[in-house]
């Protein structure tokens, strides 16, 4: 049974991972805001810890992540798509093979840091875990900074108060807890920036994060989609906002269009689009998805499109309901 971290011993339980040579640090695909900051903060914490660890992107980083790291001055690290067998990694944001970089399946994972539900990469055969039901991973990595006696750099608080900003909707997300409120306000206090500072770079995060401007319609889809395997069906599940009161069914459209030219064969595409003007849309493509939808979502308004009145999140909402409707198809 895996020994439970205390924090008294986490440096300690993080040390006797660590030995064997480099390794690299990863949050999941199409990585979003806090999978980057979350990634990069802690190699961070690994070299200040005395460790040879660097950080690197399993895609491209989004508009908001390259904002974030504008307005707190920090580089994004490089893209490296694929690792070769053996590697040693270090996951963030994270515990699905499927959103791993490609190659994880054939290296040593020896640290998972991450706020999900457990995935299908097996937890007791990592050394090091660090999991909870939280509203960021860049709070466990705030934590972790905490509990190692390591201290921050204003860059790395800026990235960390980036992914906790990012992930947590300014704290108002289902799934937000106390933790997230301690790193939060310890971030804030240590940057020196108030309410009216804190609104104003979210809104601006929030504004890149919806900018589509230049994008197809294939890589809004995929700008922000994560990859599951479930009862053995590959799926991928987007999420998106569409704030403008008129063009909802043109954009609905578009993304059905593109999910009909993306599904591989037997794979199911879903995306969330969140509605301005309440409530939220479920879009679906590939063989089944439609029996699948229905089940999890209720009957479609229109082919492709189920709704629901009110907010749903992918990890709280989505994945969950997703998953119970393919235990019932099987």
């Amino acid at each position: 049974m895996k020994r439970i971290v205390h924090s008294t011993e986490a440096a300690a339980s993080i040390a006797g991972c660590m030995e064997g040579g480099p390794c690299l640090v990863y949050g999941h695909k199409a990585p979003d805001l806090d999978a980057v900051a979350s990634s990069v903060a802690y190699a961070s914490l690994m070299r200040s810890l005395g460790y040879d660890c660097d950080a690197r992107l399993a895609g491209a980083a989004n508009r908001e992540s390259e904002l974030a790291g504008s307005i707190f001055g920090f580089s994004l690290p490089p893209v490296q798509a694929f690792v070769p067998r053996g590697s040693r990694l270090i996951l963030t944001d994270h515990s699905e093979y499927a959103q791993s970089v490609d190659g994880a399946r054939e290296a040593s994972i020896i640290q998972l840091i991450d706020h999900h539900a457990p995935g299908d990469i097996d937890r007791d055969a990592v050394p090091f875990v660090r999991t909870a039901p939280v509203g960021a991973s860049s709070t466990l990595v705030w934590e972790l900074f905490s509990e190692t006696g390591t201290e921050l750099d204003r860059q790395t608080a800026g990235l960390l108060l980036s992914g906790i900003l990012s992930d947590t909707h300014k704290l108002s997300k289902q799934g937000t807890g106390p933790r997230d409120i301690r790193a939060f306000g310890a971030l804030s206090s240590m940057l020196g920036l108030g309410g009216r500072a804190i609104d104003g770079i979210f809104t601006r995060l929030r504004e890149a994060s919806r900018d589509y401007a230049g994008m197809s319609d294939a890589e809004v889809f995929l700008h922000d989609c994560k990859s599951y395997e479930m009862c053995g069906q590959k799926m991928r599940v987007a999420s998106m906002d569409w704030d403008s009161p008129s063009g909802t069914d043109e954009f609905i459209d578009r993304m059905l269009g593109a999910m009909a030219v993306l599904a591989e064969d037997g794979e199911m595409l879903f995306a969330k689009v969140d509605l301005g003007t309440g409530g939220c849309c479920v879009l679906y493509s590939g063989d089944d998805a439609g029996a699948v939808a229905g089940r999890a979502f209720g009957a479609p308004v229109r082919e492709g499109v189920c709704f629901s009145e009110r907010k749903l999140n992918r990890k709280l909402h989505i994945v969950p309901m997703l998953a119970a409707a393919m235990q019932e198809t099987i």
